[in-house]
């Protein structure tokens, strides 16, 4: 849900596959404590799991609905 939202919204983003990509994994980790999916990091924050209220919150005033 949340790469559908980035690309109909147009947000860039990267996607690391934790699954594959161990260092991204122990980043993830070492970020947020967690384990679960996704993580999606805004600036210096983050969030665990998919909120679109939430990422506009942490998206602040960059953020531009279409």
């Amino acid at each position: 849900m949340a790469k559908r939202y980035f690309a109909e919204h147009k947000v860039g983003f990267t996607d690391v596959n934790v699954a594959k990509d161990r260092r991204g994994l122990r980043e993830m980790v070492a970020a947020t404590g967690q384990y679960g999916v996704p993580v999606i990091v805004v600036g210096e924050k983050a969030m665990v799991g998919w909120n679109a209220d939430e990422f506009r919150r942490l998206y602040g005033a960059g953020y531009r609905k279409r």
